[in-house]
């Protein structure tokens, strides 16, 4: 009898266990992070064409866009590819033609130009000297040395800001102007036609690339830099030329730019414009240089400075030093350590980001979640001989971080073929749903949008082509974060992010009223799920529902909600996003990213009020503050504020005259936290 009972009481708690299993609940009520966007980077004509641009913005829903700023030159500055070998045709005979059979390596024999800092940068080489543009004290001299092309990507997306939601510009530098750099110590480490010859020296132009080498950070004055009143230090030759190019980036497409980034993966030297900064030392005199610059210009001072933008590695040690004793180079985790420790550099930067690249910055690591989460968390035990215990994260630095660029998977929506299928559409959809959740990034970026391979087919580097567009399956994966994940919206925890047969991870627009679910079935055979979400409208509330699998993408139809409940079945290896619009019950909420906020706003003066009153708040560091007004149902009525604000207190003064009387809450953002106030209009 007692054998009986215990086997009945056994077959209950897997019954009970089974039917948590099977019912997914998302908890509007827990905020975590805000999701700034997603877009890509696309560097060629193909931004000038309308299929791109509507791919871009009207089906996937992209808000932002990535640029390179290494600087492009004017004329001396960047003739005959930087004064670089190339080719020229066969019929040209030059030393600098890879053409030219009594010249097929350039005058020097290794196919690139070499030189081991500025005060050799113009060293004669196949009969020419290369010329330095001198940065001079005045700006807008400064950015007549610069030139820029035709971008409807940039133009677009400033057009379509507000059906977007939100249009983010942001850009990354791959180099600075080669002559700032000096040589690394490192060199090129592989052999093959045209590339640059094996084991020469950075830094060198090859093919009108700046490639490799490290900004001179000693602030040493050079003769050659001399612009007129006296020598200049590279350093300073870096900052007045990355403000000057901006500057002339900004006038000539009529934008401002949201963020920049220094560095393009800054430790990762490669033949394509690239550069170092090995120690956290060489990137912080880097960013407080760039950030006193930019101070100076009213156009310049509201650009947010994002990094470090690291490759997110592929072990414990990509997450923090690679090498040691007196050649070390440091990682993610180091650099933000090296960052806390100053705290006028920790106010540079204002907010963190990083590559979704194993080590080779090649294959993506989203697929790794221990390495999110080292990344988010840090670690409490030393993971690996050598390296310290007790290392932070980024959440604890009360700072957000974006995933900027990742690539790497095969155009298939199921890859490889044989084992498991993670590298392909289904697995770009794995991927930003890791670094949402596990990561808690607040914005994905793609490395290029489009660009086929020989079949036609996205590569490895693009989510679609021009010839498969909306039905190539990576851009399938990424469509279903992209397409319905507006910007401004909060990602809510769920009971299934991780080691869960089907994955779930929820998103809430508290202004637009919409609620967007994002279900992953990482096994092969269907799953039946039923989705619970309290706190919804009650009664029967339709949301629309897209489904992609193997071979059948993003199959559109509807689910209704009873009650805050339904039941869906999802396909094997399938994605399903179900989106609800005017779903909420809720009101307006404060979300609650990790650690308090770096900032406390104080109840208007007076209130209520009819004419004027005055609004305080104070913030603990320099950050980029955004202070709205909204009405009841969450609609902004009055943007009161939105600029870079140095630590301290800072009032603003509200006309009440032209509101309607009643109840209104005044929001206040910064550093990724939200805290509002209720406001009387008599």
């Amino acid at each position: 009898m007692k054998i009986l009972q215990i086997a009945c009481l056994l077959l209950f708690f897997q019954i009970a266990y089974l039917q948590a299993q099977s019912t997914i609940t998302v908890s509007l009520d827990d905020q975590q992070q805000i999701i700034d966007g997603f877009g890509a980077h696309q560097g060629d004509d193909a931004v000038n064409q309308s299929w791109w641009l509507d791919l871009y913005y009207d089906d996937l829903g992209a808000s932002i866009y990535r640029v390179d700023l290494t600087p492009q030159l004017v004329s001396p500055y960047s003739d005959i590819r930087v004064y670089s070998p190339w080719f020229m045709g066969s019929t040209v005979n030059s030393v600098f033609n890879f053409e030219d059979p009594d010249n097929p390596g350039g005058p020097e024999g290794n196919r690139v130009r070499t030189y081991t800092g500025p005060e050799d940068y113009s060293r004669e080489f196949g009969g020419e000297n290369a010329p330095i543009a001198v940065m001079g004290p005045d700006i807008d001299a400064n950015v007549n040395y610069f030139t820029y092309r035709e971008n409807q990507a940039i133009t677009t997306g400033l057009a379509k800001k507000e059906e977007l939601g939100d249009f983010k510009l942001i850009g990354s530098m791959w180099s600075p102007l080669p002559w700032v750099k000096v040589a690394s110590g490192n060199s090129w480490n592989q052999s093959w036609w045209p590339g640059p010859a094996q084991g020469t020296p950075w830094p060198f132009i090859w093919g009108g690339n700046y490639a490799g080498g490290r900004l001179d950070v000693s602030n040493t004055p050079l003769e050659v830099f001399n612009d007129g009143t006296g020598p200049t230090s590279s350093l300073e030759q870096f900052a007045r030329s990355t403000a000057a190019y901006i500057r002339g980036f900004q006038n000539f497409y009529g934008a401002r730019f949201y963020a920049i980034s220094i560095q393009n993966e800054l430790n990762f030297e490669q033949y394509y414009n690239s550069a170092t900064y090995p120690l956290s030392s060489q990137y912080i005199a880097a960013i407080k240089a760039v950030r006193a610059e930019f101070d100076q210009y009213e156009d310049l001072r509201d650009i947010r400075i994002m990094g470090p933008e690291d490759l997110l590695g592929g072990d414990a040690y990509g997450m923090w030093q690679y090498g040691g004793g007196d050649d070390p180079t440091h990682k993610n985790l180091q650099y933000l350590q090296n960052l806390a420790a100053d705290p006028e550099a920790l106010e540079v930067v204002d907010f963190f980001c990083i590559h979704g690249y194993d080590g080779s910055g090649v294959s993506s690591s989203g697929a790794a979640s221990k390495l999110w989460d080292w990344w988010a968390k840090g670690w409490s035990e030393s993971p690996a001989a050598g390296i310290p215990a007790d290392v932070a994260g980024f959440t604890a630095y009360d700072k957000k971080s974006w995933m900027t660029e990742t690539s790497g998977e095969n155009y298939q929506w199921l890859f490889p073929t044989t084992g498991y299928p993670s590298n392909g559409g289904w697995g770009t959809a794995l991927r930003i749903h890791q670094a949402l959740t596990v990561g808690r990034e607040s914005a994905w970026v793609y490395w290029t949008f489009s660009g086929a391979g020989d079949n036609g087919q996205a590569t490895d580097f693009t989510l679609t082509s021009q010839g498969t567009q909306a039905t190539s399956p990576k851009y399938v994966g990424a469509k279903h974060f992209f397409r319905h994940i507006r910007p401004g919206s909060y990602r809510v925890s769920t009971n299934a992010e991780t080691e869960e047969e089907v994955l779930s991870s929820a998103y809430i627009h508290e202004t637009d009223g919409t609620v967007t679910v994002v279900l992953i079935n990482t096994n092969s055979g269907s799953q039946e799920r039923t989705i619970s979400i309290p706190g919804l409208e009650n009664g029967t509330i339709t949301f629309d529902r897209f489904t992609s699998s193997d071979g059948q993408y993003w199959q559109e139809t509807t689910t209704d909600f009873t009650d805050g409940n339904a039941t869906i079945s999802l396909p094997g290896y399938s994605v399903v996003t179900l989106f609800g619009k005017n779903a909420l019950a809720t009101g307006l909420f404060n979300p609650r990213p990790d650690g308090p906020a770096p900032f406390r706003l104080f109840q208007n003066t007076p209130n209520p009020f009819s004419e004027q009153s005055r609004i305080t708040f104070e913030l603990d560091r320099a950050a980029y503050v955004e202070l709205q007004l909204q009405d009841v149902e969450g609609k902004v009525v009055r943007t009161l504020l939105s600029e870079r604000k140095s630590a301290g207190k800072h009032e603003v003064e509200i006309n009440g005259r032209s509101l309607a009387s009643g109840l209104y809450f005044c929001t206040l953002r910064a550093g990724g936290h939200i805290r509002s106030q209720k406001i009387m209009v008599k």
